[in-house]
């Protein structure tokens, strides 16, 4: 058993310790919010000015864009349907395919970094 002392010591250094990361989860968050706006800055402009990679001190910074289609939920699928039986009448195999084909895509750009490996 603690004594009192020790206690209120041990509870003093938590609540520290919880301030402390409290208090860099506020700093984090503006950073993140930071990255992200100058992210979207040099996106738009690596994009405008077809730049895929621009190298930097220990590394590269990538523009990559990928397209990738979105899942499949009941609404997109009873939507595709409706508008795929109006045209004509066919087989499961042709409906599942267009159902697959065209599902809408969704387009995410990013910014990598990549860091050279230390060379020993």
């Amino acid at each position: 058993m603690e004594t009192k002392e020790q206690l209120v010591t041990s509870i003093k250094g938590w609540i520290n310790v919880d301030n402390e990361i409290a208090r860099l989860q506020r700093e984090l968050k503006t950073r993140r919010e930071q990255k992200k706006q100058l992210s979207e800055d040099l996106v738009k402009t690596m994009k405008t000015n077809n730049i895929d990679c621009f190298d930097i001190n220990g590394g590269a910074l990538r523009y990559k864009r990928s397209v990738t289609k979105k899942p499949l939920n009941g609404k997109t699928i009873m939507s595709l349907l409706d508008t795929y039986f109006k045209e004509s009448n066919v087989k499961h195999e042709e409906v599942t395919k267009y159902l697959l084909d065209n599902r809408e895509e969704k387009v995410t750009e990013t910014l990598l970094r990549k860091l050279d490996k230390d060379k020993k």
